[in-house]
């Protein structure tokens, strides 16, 4: 079996040289380094067509984006004030209960599942909600202390949601900020259910980053009846791809990735299915993956301490 996480190390610790126009910049930033924004990304999976194994869905962010252009990530950014919205519709147990350990804050928690479901919708047009009145039933049975809560992302037993097609003017009034995800789902009668997600993994970039986010990334089973759309104005390509796939593409320097993306296809290689996927998430450690920007002796290299200390973080994979 391929050591994906280990070629990996190898690929992003390479070290290179600073000049001094570089160096002086870091010496800045290490001086003050700039504050970390919430973020939000979801993984959408679906099982691979042929075989064992999991398929994910990527896109290429063009290459005027000031953040990560030309590279291949997941739907994802950062969190706005309106995803705190005290108007948004939610439906099942409440996202303290089906996701621990996303955050302390109960209201910041609800806001980076709310992120998570705006981008998604955003950039694909896979919308992570539900009928308002759907289920209500189900969700009064749901024990809050549930650990196995998290199961109830797969596809199985999802209620429908309109076609791409037929939400495709609400998604670009979306992008435009034209709409809120609020007015959104009341219009279409829709509700948020934190249980159609599941907590995979959380980054903070590295303190000597210009610009910084502490990204909560989240794994999602593509709902059934839902096809991701035309391509938003964020990116030039899209693809269902098998991590592993991902992984030989990057290593053969056909396409770009940042570490977070990278080590998330790494882990999602191991999976037999999408069950496998979000049964591992009940049990995944959330501490955060900051890794480290060293600079000494004119040479800038990027640490990753929680590979160092050989962290378990939970896969469960086979």
């Amino acid at each position: 079996m391929v050591d994906h996480q280990a070629a990996l190390i190898t690929r992003f610790t390479t070290s290179r040289q600073v000049d001094p126009e570089e160096a002086a910049v870091l010496a800045r930033l290490a001086a003050a380094p700039a504050a970390p924004r919430d973020a939000a990304t979801v993984i959408l999976l679906r099982d691979a067509p042929a075989g064992p194994g999991v398929e994910a869905y990527m896109l290429r962010r063009i290459t005027a984006m000031s953040f990560a252009g030309g590279m291949y990530a997941f739907p994802g950014g950062r969190v706005d004030p309106a995803d705190g919205d005290a108007a948004l519709p939610w439906a099942g147990p409440p996202v303290e209960a089906v996701l621990p350990g996303l955050d302390r804050d109960p209201v910041l928690a609800r806001a980076l599942v709310s992120a998570a479901v705006r981008e998604t919708f955003e950039e694909c047009g896979v919308l992570l909600a539900e009928p308002a009145a759907a289920d209500d039933d189900a969700a009064d049975d749901n024990d809050a202390d549930d650990n196995d809560a998290p199961a109830s992302a797969s596809a199985e037993g999802a209620a429908p949601v309109p076609a791409a097609h037929d939400l495709e003017a609400d998604r670009l009034a979306l992008e435009n900020r034209r709409l809120g995800l609020a007015e959104l789902l009341t219009r279409r009668s829709l509700a948020l259910r934190a249980d159609r997600l599941a907590a995979w993994a959380r980054w903070i970039a590295p303190e000597l980053e210009p610009r910084r986010y502490d990204t909560r990334f989240f794994v999602a089973a593509l709902p059934p009846g839902q096809q991701p759309g035309p391509v938003s104005g964020e990116a030039d390509q899209v693809m269902w791809v098998r991590p592993a796939d991902a992984l030989a593409r990057f290593a053969a320097r056909e396409l770009a990735m940042l570490p977070p993306t990278a080590f998330t296809l790494a882990e999602l290689a191991a999976f037999d299915d999408v069950a496998a996927v979000l049964a591992a998430a009940r049990s995944r450690d959330l501490t955060p993956v900051q890794p480290v920007i060293s600079v000494a002796g004119g040479r800038w290299q990027l640490l990753f301490p929680h590979a160092d200390r050989g962290t378990d973080r939970g896969t469960g994979a086979r």
